[in-house]
């Protein structure tokens, strides 16, 4: 008869412990898994080659960058296009009212229709001094403080520009003058910086372009028809009405060419909020591909795991079911 050799109680011990050790670290795993939703072990996951998983996750921090500045964009686009229609809608409100009025010759029509467009300077200014959060919209570079002075200064500036002329030419080419650059707009109105902010990149190789500032001429010309209401409001050339008239007839043809240039503007900026829509769809596309390919790699199933997990921990109850068993055997309850 041959003999048998069985495991010692010291041996069969030690297997018990590896077997609750492995049990617990599987256990361990499969809770980390289901809480994370990703698989504990990236290397097996990709089996070694970590190169593709970089690719993504690379490319997905990228996007999410770039998400962060195309909303910015968006948003200052937003805001700035807001603005331009403040200033077009006042302008609008106030070119035909100074046309027709330059068809008159009764002083009190000339005057009301000059004083009206004048009341629109102050909140032409404010639209130009518009901020997105706590920064100045049309200030270039400089966008700690306002992009132009308020409307006292304004008017003060000009009027000592334009104390010397005594007739429509005289006038008109002093009011050019200030506001050409190196001006009195330029000097005393405008405080922003000539340095427009720097384009936004929005995404690889994208960038939006949103340069402009109080200083473009377009929005000077819109402003020059507001800054001659307000001269003739003042009183230039007071007493000669057939004077005053076709300055008035100036400055509303001066608005005119004033709308036309802000819709240069608006068209120009509506180009760049396309630019950074474009361009937003086509990164989120793109992220929602690569998360979808991270995932394959990367993610476990929840409901899998989960079946497993609750395996796993029965597995270790039994094992700590047989353990207790076993510590409890005696001699005695033996015999």
């Amino acid at each position: 008869m041959v003999n048998q050799i069985g495991q010692g109680d010291l041996a069969r011990m030690f297997l018990m412990q590896k077997t609750n050790f492995d049990v617990k670290a599987e256990v361990t795993r499969l809770a980390q898994e289901l809480s994370t939703g990703r698989k504990a072990d990236v290397a097996a996951a990709v089996g070694g080659d970590f190169a593709p998983i970089t690719s993504i996750e690379t490319t997905l921090a990228r996007n999410a960058s770039y998400k962060t500045t195309g909303t910015e964009a968006a948003s200052l686009a937003a805001v700035m296009q807001n603005a331009y229609q403040t200033i077009s809608t006042l302008i609008e409100e106030s070119s035909g009212n100074m046309l027709n009025a330059g068809q008159a010759t009764q002083a009190s029509v000339i005057e009301t229709a000059a004083a009206d467009t004048a009341a629109k300077l102050a909140p032409v200014l404010a639209a130009l001094n518009t901020t997105f959060g706590s920064r100045s919209v049309f200030s270039g570079v400089a966008v700690d403080g306002p992009a132009v002075a308020d409307a006292g200064t304004f008017m003060a500036s000009l009027t000592a520009a334009t104390a010397g002329a005594t007739d429509v030419s005289s006038l008109t080419t002093a009011l050019d003058a200030w506001f050409a650059p190196g001006g009195g707009f330029e000097t005393d109105v405008y405080l922003g910086s000539t340095t427009p902010l720097a384009p936004i990149d929005i995404g690889l190789g994208v960038k939006a372009n949103l340069q402009q500032t109080a200083f473009d001429s377009e929005l000077r010309d819109a402003l020059k028809g507001i800054a001659l209401a307000n001269l003739i409001d003042n009183d230039v050339l007071t007493g000669n009405t057939e004077a005053r008239a076709k300055l008035v007839r100036i400055a509303g043809e001066t608005m005119l060419r004033g709308e036309t240039g802000l819709t240069t503007l608006q068209a120009r900026l509506g180009t760049v909020e396309g630019l950074i829509e474009e361009t937003g769809v086509a990164r989120d596309t793109e992220t929602s591909a690569l998360t979808l390919a991270r995932a394959e790699i990367l993610e476990v199933d929840p409901y899998e795991t989960a079946s497993r997990l609750t395996a796993a921990q029965t597995q270790l109850e039994t094992i700590y079911a047989i353990t207790a068993r076993m510590q409890s055997l005696s001699l005695v309850n033996y015999l």
